[in-house]
């Protein structure tokens, strides 16, 4: 857990404030917990940016304190994919977390060699565990699966000491046939033009 970043106070939330630190490269957020009340803060927008993409703990430093830190929302520019708003949830490393982790599918689907498309409806899964045992994604192994089939949470493997929340039941993915496209495009056309 090397990642450490510098947060900073900030007093106001008008959006002059707000839009005037993001031209600064920062970004306005807030960090919570439990036993503290909320602190509304900003941090640098590139530090945050590694630390989003880690989807793991980090330390992070305000007025002298250290607090173990993870990312618990961040608001995103769909069109400039800049960073707008962080919400930092302090953790205390003997208390378990309830969190989502990203879903991974690993292996050469059979089912994929023989021409069928590989479909994943579940892509998170809700865990729950000490912050020091949280993986940073949970994998289940497709190779096994041929066309019609599916798979579900039932097969996934977890770490010693990580509680899987979600359904096991919940489907995650399926080999669906291939699908003949040539055929549907050419029916409808000729009615239509003639209005």
């Amino acid at each position: 857990m090397s990642l450490s970043i510098p947060l900073n106070k900030r007093e106001t939330n008008t959006r002059g404030a707000l839009n005037a630190l993001r031209k600064n490269g920062r970004v306005p957020g807030v960090l919570y917990g439990r036993g503290m009340e909320p602190v509304l803060i900003s941090a640098d927008e590139g530090e945050l940016r590694t630390a989003a993409e880690t989807k793991g703990l980090f330390q992070a430093s305000l007025d002298g304190e250290q607090y173990q830190v993870m990312v618990r929302d961040v608001q995103v520019d769909p069109i400039k994919l800049r960073l707008l708003h962080v919400d930092l949830q302090r953790v205390t490393m003997n208390e378990p977390i309830t969190t989502e982790i990203p879903l991974v599918l690993s292996g050469d689907a059979t089912g994929v060699k023989n021409g069928g498309v590989l479909d994943q409806s579940l892509r998170t899964v809700e865990v729950r565990a000490l912050p020091d045992r949280l993986p940073s994604e949970v994998t289940l192994d497709v190779s096994q699966l041929d066309i019609g089939d599916s798979i579900t949470l039932t097969d996934v493997d977890l770490p010693a000491g990580v509680e899987l929340l979600t359904d096991r039941e919940t489907p995650v993915a399926s080999i669906l046939a291939p699908v003949r496209g040539e055929e549907t495009e050419e029916t409808p056309e000729p009615e239509q033009e003639s209005e």
